[in-house]
Order: structure tokens, then C-alpha cells, then sequence
């Protein structure tokens, strides 16, 4: 049984992440009040991704139980995700080594390298996401059989390790150091634990608490979290120019994140019970959301592309308004491009989504 709800979150988390790597191009070159406005905007985005994997936590739970067999349910998570990961793994590689002088990010194909990039999720900086996934999909069957006070435990031994790691990478940029780099952060399955096992505590307890409107506490939280996440942002010195990291990985937004799942999903909840306008819109690019996720730079990249052929200097420079146009144009066209696929024949399909 589909939970709308979810496709409505997921929905908008792929849009946030489509818009979000768009508006962000040449983030260094903007003008100071249009980063610090983004900055605002973006952080309030920023739990995309945790709600990504709490509900794929929710549903991971529910496919092992259907199945009850390590074996099933592993063979049917890995023929789901690995062929479109390798697949478009090797279009960014070959991407990269085709046009990445072009627009200043040259990449020289070696086997060796190019290994490690399928094996880490390096193709493309965002396929994180999908080798985290497959780990946690191999710790499923094991999490499943827990009993329910050892899934609590499990719970606040998870936040405790993601506050760290988070904390870990973080803390020491106030010292104008840094320990631990954001792409090994982003890649420690700790980082994300909490979120899909808080997914897989709520379906094996068959809870729907984000449907109840969030109490006067979550609501202080939501806010009191928010402004904690964008102090820290602010603060912290840039020492690098990965500026994404800073917005995602830092302890005040993992913390922002818990109230926020709660807030976004009976907003999601709320959406789709009374606006079917907005609900069938956000539907639909939730149902689509793994293959816009996997696609969506290449995308970004022929939107660049063109926009390019117009004026060579949008390479050098960065207008927020521009970017922010492309972010939308890049949601539209990634969702056609999915529906496209869908309507192919089964190989292809499989093979790109």
C-alpha cells in the first residue's frame, strides 16, 4: 500500500535537491546578499535528503517483512538500484573525461580510478546517497529482527554517532581546521543511520505520528533548530569552497533535521488531503524521484550547455535569479525526461531509473 504522504515528501525533496545543485553553481561569485538569502532559503530546504532515507527506512522494513528472506529482499533492493547507478555512474565518468575541461573540472580516465568512483559513489558527488542506501539495505534484515527496546537503543546510539561524525567534520572548521573532509563525511553511513532506522522504528510499530498536527514543543524546536543551523552556517569559517557541505553537514542542521521530518511530513500529510492541485504535482515527481535523482545533473549540465552557446561568460560569473531559473527549468525537464524513460521499453527502463 502506497503512502501518498510520501511520494508528496519525496516529491518535494527531489525538487529541493534538483533546484538547490542549480542555484548553488558558482556560489563563490554571487553577490554577498544573494549568498546569504540562498544560505536562509537553503537551509530551511536542507532535510531533502534525511527525508530520503526515513523513507526508505519505512519502506525497507516493510519489504523485508513482506519477503522474510535475506536473499529476496537484497535480490530485489540490488536489481533495482545497481544497474541505473552503474549506468549512469559511467555517463557522469564519461562526461567528465568528455567536457570537464571545458567547465574547469578535467578529470583523466584511469581504471583504477575509475573503480573507486563506482565503488565510493564518486561519479557524480550526490550518488552518496545510493552507496549509503545499498549499506543500510544489507543492515535491514538484521535490523528488522531487533525487539523494540533494542530499536530504541539503536535510535540513540544512531543520533549520538551522527552528531558526531557531523561534529567531527564541523567543530573544527571554527579552528581553521580540518580533520575530516566533508566528501568522507557525507559517505559515513553514521551520518544518515538515525534518519532510516527512525523509518524502519515507525513501520515495524505500523505509526503514522507525522498525520497528527506537531505539538507546541516540535513547533519551538523546528524554529529554535532552524536558526541554530543557520548561526553555525554563518560562523564557521570557508575554508574550502564547498559550500553545499557546510549547509548540510553541520550539528545544529542534523539536530534542524529531526524536527523537520516531523513538520514536513504532515505538511506533506495536510497537502495531499486538501490540495490536489499541488499534491498530484509533487505525486508525481515523488514516484519519479530516484531516476530524476540519478539524472538530474546531466541535465543541469545540457541546461548549462545551452545557456552557454548564448553567452560563454555564465561560465565565470553566477546570477541568482538565472540559476534559480534553471533550478525550475531543470525540475520540469528531469521529470520529463522520467516520464520518457517509464514509457520505454522494460531494458531501458531498468537500466536508467
Amino acid at each position: 500500500m502506497r503512502i501518498r504522504e510520501f511520494d508528496v515528501a519525496k516529491g518535494f525533496a527531489i525538487s529541493v535537491v534538483v533546484f538547490v545543485h542549480a542555484t548553488f553553481f558558482n556560489f563563490g561569485k554571487l553577490y554577498p546578499f544573494s549568498q546569504t538569502a540562498l544560505m536562509i532559503i537553503s537551509t530551511f530546504l536542507a532535510p531533502a535528503i534525511a527525508i530520503f532515507f526515513f523513507v526508505s527506512g519505512f519502506f525497507g522494513y516493510r519489504s523485508y517483512i513482506k519477503r522474510k528472506s535475506f536473499k529476496a529482499f537484497e535480490s530485489q533492493k540490488f536489481k533495482a538500484i545497481l544497474p541505473p547507478y552503474i549506468t549512469w555512474s559511467t555517463i557522469y565518468l564519461l562526461l567528465q573525461a568528455g567536457v570537464g575541461q571545458i567547465v574547469g573540472q578535467p578529470y583523466v580516465f584511469r581504471i583504477s580510478s575509475a573503480i573507486e568512483k563506482y565503488l565510493l559513489g564518486e561519479a557524480f558527488l550526490p550518488f552518496y546517497y545510493v552507496i549509503v542506501l545499498m549499506i543500510f539495505y544489507l543492515l535491514t534484515p538484521y535490523f528488522s529482527k531487533l525487539k523494540e527496546k533494542e530499536v530504541k537503543a539503536l535510535l540513540l546510539l544512531s543520533f549520538i554517532a551522527g552528531l558526531f561524525v557531523v561534529g567531527l567534520y564541523f567543530v573544527p572548521l571554527y579552528f581553521k581546521k580540518e580533520y575530516v573532509s566533508s566528501l568522507i563525511t557525507y559517505r559515513n553511513p553514521f551520518t544518515w543511520m538515525f534518519f532510516y532506522v527512525w523509518g524502519m522504528y515507525l513501520a515495524k510499530n505500523n505509526k503514522t505520528s507525522w498525520r497528527k498536527q506537531p505539538s507546541i514543543l516540535t513547533i519551538i524546536g523546528f524554529f529554535v533548530t532552524y536558526a541554530f543551523a543557520l548561526l553555525e552556517m554563518e560562523t564557521v569559517p570557508k575554508l574550502n569552497a564547498d559550500w553545499e557541505s557546510y549547509l548540510i553537514l553541520g550539528p545544529g542542521v542534523y539536530i534542524f533535521y529531526f524536527f523537520a521530518i516531523k513538520v514536513y511530513l504532515w505538511i506533506s500529510y495536510r497537502i495531499y488531503e486538501r490540495n490536489k492541485l499541488i499534491s498530484r504535482a509533487f505525486v508525481a515527481l515523488g514516484k519519479n524521484s530516484f531516476g530524476i535523482y540519478l539524472s538530474h545533473g546531466l541535465i543541469l549540465y545540457v541546461i548549462l550547455g545551452i545557456a552557454v552557446t548564448f553567452n560563454s561568460s555564465l561560465l565565470n560569473e553566477s546570477n541568482v535569479i538565472l540559476n534559480s531559473l534553471a533550478g525550475m527549468i531543470g525540475v520540469v525537464t528531469c521529470y520529463a525526461f522520467s516520464q520518457v524513460i517509464n514509457k520505454s521499453p522494460t531494458l531501458i527502463k531498468k537500466t536508467l531509473i
